[in-house]
């Protein structure tokens, strides 16, 4: 090959390089490869190791805060506790110091009641550097697994909430979870606070809370009921001094209490509340111009809407008056009124008196009232009577105490009110209208032919009116199935407190002749309630007859005259005056 074209090959296709040399560059490369790889592999597996170190270490920090935190104190308004912290020594170990987790389990497990031999290995080896063994150690066990010397077991100081009155408000007060955070109730709602190891005092009363659930209790057990509610409110401050819900729970023994007992009737429970939406209905209709109290109103014929026909418990073959509706408890009667006063309106005031709404209670078990989304002529005229919407028991409360108070709804809470605060008033009502309705609520109560007689606590001037549903099932009503209410005002010549309480489903006896409405249910529950607490706030004996009395009272309304039928049987029961008034009809 000549040389130009030698040179030109040279150019295009360049020389082989000598295999050993490149073989030992090759070698090179790869050396220097597997040294970067391997550095790095180091660097990222120490980084993973601090990092796994430091989570630990953080974790154990945290357990080691959550244990030793003090939480506040719940109080209820007179400082008596209601939940507290019981010192506990907590024993607890880090499974990368036990050498020998088999023989570290078996010198444990005599001690530990919560676990055996099996699952004692299982914690002790697990991947991390902390691992609870018992949260409430005794000092002779704690005495006796000190002795043992195993190494990576250690002791710290803790706590555990306890609730000393146990079922005592146990739906308010709510729940802790094992590392003290709340997970119910006030626990719950104020976890920031209570975890910060501020008190909370509440405006629960301990001893009008012990009277309410009581009564309350006995009345489910005589008519075999299902549960039951009550709110004791005092009207003028908006605070709730004591609220029942049944079933309850022993929060020291949250973990049994089944999803029955965890359900607040009274605040979270929504329920057509029947006739003791006549007091609303009322209060609206004065209020709104749409009646005045002498003013008539025909309930002779039942009342045809729609498709459903309305009538009364015990018809009328004269037109009522106000007073008179309230008293025999007309439905007929309501609905006329609620006609008067006009859907607009009526939504208006139950807006008002935040019966569409979710009330702004301390705890987080609150409902939203179910209400129709189109107020229709049928929806006005079903409310007047307390169907078609459905509220709760707290609910039913804070609005009876603006229309039978002083005409202002207040913002209620579940905590004490101190001298200064301001809550919430909007004023519903006036002095005028809040006035003849308590007057009314009395006549339900005081009057031969009121549905309320049985709540009757002589010298307490108590007022009320009874409402007796059937509950809503799938496809309308249960026939079988009612809600036995009272609402009730005291005293009514210097109105300070409301009472709900509530009956789910409760069954006639032969000591109630069959009936299980409001007046044979929960109307003696109310006047025991009364003769007990009335003196614990403080609430003194009136004369009815005094003038004072009477005036404060207005009874001058167009009805027949109040008798004293339970004064006079009291003082000399003549059992022919006994039978006659015990099987008479009861209304709801």
């Amino acid at each position: 090959m000549n040389a130009p074209l030698q040179k030109l090959r040279q150019l295009i296709l360049p020389p082989r390089p000598d295999p050993a040399r490149s073989r030992r560059i090759a070698e090179g490369r790869l050396m220097i490869g597997c040294l970067v790889a391997f550095g790095i592999f180091i660097t990222i597996g120490v980084r993973i190791v601090g990092l796994a170190d430091a989570s630990a270490s953080t974790r154990l920090a945290q357990s080691a805060a959550a244990i030793t935190t003090e939480r506040g104190r719940i109080l209820d308004r007179k400082g008596r506790l209601l939940a507290g912290n019981l010192p506990i020594t907590v024993l607890h170990a880090d499974p990368s110091e036990i050498m020998d987790a088999r023989d570290a389990a078996a010198k444990l497990a005599p001690f530990l009641n919560h676990h055996d031999h099996a699952s004692l290995i299982k914690l002790l080896t697990k991947k991390t550097r902390y691992v609870e063994l018992d949260r409430q150690l005794p000092p002779k066990r704690h005495a006796q697994i000190l002795q043992l010397g195993i190494p990576g077991v250690y002791f710290a100081k803790g706590a555990v909430r306890v609730y000393p009155r146990e079922h005592a408000a146990a739906h308010i007060l709510g729940h802790v979870d094992t590392d003290n955070i709340g997970i119910a109730g006030i626990e719950k709602s104020l976890n920031a606070k209570l975890a910060a190891g501020e008190d909370v005092t509440l405006s629960i009363d301990l001893g009008l809370q012990a009277v309410i659930r009581r009564e309350i209790q006995q009345q489910i057990d005589k008519f075999e009921a299902i549960g039951g509610a009550s709110i004791l409110l005092d009207i003028k401050s908006g605070e709730m001094l004591a609220v029942a819900s049944l079933p309850d729970f022993n929060p020291n023994q949250f973990a049994l209490a089944s999803d029955d007992m965890r359900f607040n009737r009274a605040t979270k429970g929504l329920y057509e509340m029947g006739s003791t939406f006549k007091v609303l209905n009322t209060a609206i209709a004065l209020e709104s111009g749409a009646a005045t109290t002498n003013q008539r109103f025909e309930v002779s014929k039942p009342m045809r809407v729609s498709r459903f026909t309305i009538t009364d418990y015990h018809p009328h073959n004269k037109p009522l008056n106000v007073p008179e509706i309230l008293i025999y408890s007309s439905n007929i009667g309501s609905a006329r009124m609620a006609e008067a006063i006009g859907a607009e309106t009526q939504r208006a005031f139950m807006d008002k008196l935040g019966l569409l709404d979710r009330l702004e209670l301390e705890i987080p078990e609150i409902s939203r009232p179910l209400s129709p989304k189109s107020w229709h002529r049928t929806t006005t005229v079903t409310v007047s009577y307390g169907h078609g919407i459905s509220i709760s028991p707290a609910h039913l409360a804070s609005a009876v105490a603006a229309a039978s108070g002083n005409g202002h709804w207040i913002q209620p809470t579940l905590l004490k009110r101190q001298t200064g605060d301001s809550p919430l008033r909007l004023r519903v009502f006036s002095e005028q209208t809040a006035r003849a309705v308590r007057s009314m609520m009395r006549l339900v109560i005081s009057h031969e032919d009121g549905t309320g007689n049985f709540a009757e606590a002589r010298g307490y001037m108590v007022g009320g009116k009874t409402g007796t549903a059937e509950k809503i099932q799938i496809g309308g009503y249960n026939k079988k199935a009612n809600l036995a209410t009272f609402v009730a005002t005291f005293p009514v010549h210097d109105p300070r407190y409301v009472i709900v309480i509530l009956v789910d489903e409760p069954k006639g006896q032969k000591h109630s002749h069959g009936y299980a409405t409001a007046g044979w249910v929960v109307a003696p529950a109310i006047r025991r309630i009364v003769e007990q607490i009335a003196p614990m706030l403080g609430v003194l004996p009136v004369d009815e007859k005094s003038p004072l009395i009477r005036q404060k009272l207005l009874l001058d309304f167009t009805i027949g005259r109040p008798v004293k039928r339970i004064e006079a049987m009291q003082k000399s029961p003549g059992l022919g005056s006994w039978v006659a008034w015990a099987v008479r009809p009861c209304r709801r």
